[in-house]
């Protein structure tokens, strides 16, 4: 219960930006998946990969989830891990991509944050979240992460060289 507020308040902010500038909520929710994946997951497969059963069996809000955890993900707690890890960079690349990808990208994390949300009282606030990513579905995005990087330093190089080039003429 204690994660639920914090996740709220969070996932609220995000909202809040993926209203406001979706270019930025973009960016933002696909380096939150990639944190999760990396970060989270990842970690948690190297150092206590016996938690993965502990997230859906301690106290699941559908009670299917914490048969799932106990008698499948408890054969191979670390598969199960990288697996997670797997999909959630997925999606991230994917959202950060461009075009029909970051569609794509947009509802397998809606699905993604759904589908988790029975785990337990500490992912109830995962609508709020996927409802985030659900506004972004509303634009197209013709361009990926690595673009949006290039325009962004590309007028800082060209301001830059410019006054380089403006100070030689001047000796």
């Amino acid at each position: 219960m204690e994660q639920l507020v914090p996740s709220l308040v969070f996932y609220l902010f995000v909202l809040g930006i993926c209203l406001v500038r979706p270019g930025a909520g973009r960016v933002l929710v696909g380096v939150f998946f990639l944190i999760m994946a990396l970060g989270v997951n990842v970690v948690l497969v190297l150092t206590a990969p016996e938690l993965f059963v502990a997230l859906g069996a301690e106290a699941p809000l559908v009670p299917p989830y914490g048969w799932f955890f106990e008698n499948v993900v408890a054969l191979a707690p670390p598969l199960f891990g990288l697996l997670a890890a797997a999909f959630e960079t997925t999606i991230a690349l994917m959202i950060l991509s461009r075009s029909r990808y970051v569609k794509w990208g947009l509802v397998g994390g809606v699905a993604f944050l759904v589908g988790i949300t029975p785990l337990g009282v500490w992912t109830l606030a995962n609508p709020v979240l996927a409802l985030a990513l659900a506004v972004l579905l509303r634009r197209e995005y013709i361009r990926g992460l690595p673009e949006m990087i290039g325009d962004a330093v590309r007028p800082a190089r060209s301001h830059a060289s410019a006054t380089v080039a403006g100070r030689r003429g001047e000796r």
